[in-house]
């Protein structure tokens, strides 16, 4: 499964970027069967898109403890099954 989670936050640059690129790396690192893929910028938005492979929606709950969304911000998640995982 995929988990797009959505984050209305406005990152300010690069430094703070690459930052918050290592924190991700690191938590996902300390949950099994999460991993981080990749994050998006929304167009015209102060929003980040993240997206996570993840074993189970518990999983990704799991990880979310450690990895909060930054103070004030505010997060929503989609949760994307393979064909096999929709049909099981």
């Amino acid at each position: 499964m995929v988990v797009i989670k959505h984050v209305e936050d406005e990152i300010a640059d690069t430094t703070e970027l690459e930052s918050l690129l290592m924190h991700l790396r690191k938590t996902t690192f300390q949950v099994e069967g999460i991993t981080y893929n990749d994050i998006y910028f929304v167009k015209g938005k102060k929003e980040s898109v993240l997206f996570l492979g993840c074993k189970s929606e518990d999983k990704y709950l799991e990880w979310r403890e450690i990895c909060p969304p930054p103070p004030g911000a505010k997060d929503w998640c989609e949760v994307l099954f393979t064909k096999h995982e929709h049909f099981s």
